[in-house]
């Protein structure tokens, strides 16, 4: 079995990052709405991959999606990281987040959308539910070790369409959020996800507000 989850994770990365390559150079097509279209379909096919992988894998994802108190946990990680990445700062004169954009309201419920019901949800299935708790089951002694390597992989698998700083911050939000999977009682997959999702869209307010 553990050799079966070894090559069944290491085709799903491959997958994950071979649509997320694609899913970039969507960027390029000139229809906004197609797009948007484009872009939620490579997400989403992602998350497909880590669903199909589990499955495979004869793995049960633990979502508890009826524990209030883990959405109330996500939403402080997501407040205190976007505090101490985005909101401190950028009040002392430097971002890390990215350069200024323009207010829209289009703009604004985009973004509030795909962070909340794609990107947080899609990568904290893939990568707390799946890819962290397959590695983390590798090791008898010494778990952390899977949840450390979670958040590098994490981290590089931005470097796809981001750059070497947009590694080190992913890499370093994803032990965040790895750790907390672990250490916090009712801190499950679902209350990440909103987490993660509050998180990306408080950075978007920050660089139209702040920055």
């Amino acid at each position: 079995m553990k050799k079966k989850k070894i090559i069944v994770l290491l085709i799903s990365i491959l997958l994950i990052s071979g649509i997320t390559f694609l899913g970039g150079l969507c960027m390029s097509v000139e229809q906004l709405w197609l797009k948007i279209v484009l872009l939620a379909l490579a997400n989403l096919c992602n998350g497909a991959v880590a669903v199909i992988a589990m499955r495979i894998t004869d793995m049960k994802p633990d979502l508890d999606i009826k524990n209030a108190r883990q959405y109330g946990i996500g939403i402080i990680i997501g407040l205190l990281l976007s505090l101490t990445i985005a909101f401190i700062p950028a009040l002392c004169g430097f971002s890390l987040i990215g350069s200024h954009k323009d207010f829209s309201w289009f703009s604004l419920i985009y973004n509030f959308l795909i962070c909340f019901l794609i990107i947080g949800p899609v990568e904290e299935l893939i990568f707390r539910e799946y890819i962290q708790e397959t590695l983390v089951s590798f090791f008898d002694k010494g778990k952390y070790i899977g949840v450390v390597t979670t958040a590098l992989i994490f981290g590089s698998w931005h470097w796809i369409n981001g750059s070497f700083v947009q590694v080190l911050f992913t890499s370093g939000i994803g032990l965040v959020f790895g750790t907390c999977k672990y250490l916090i009682k009712d801190c499950k997959c679902p209350g990440l996800a909103v987490g993660h999702g509050l998180y990306d869209f408080l950075n978007e307010i920050v660089r139209i507000v702040i920055v």
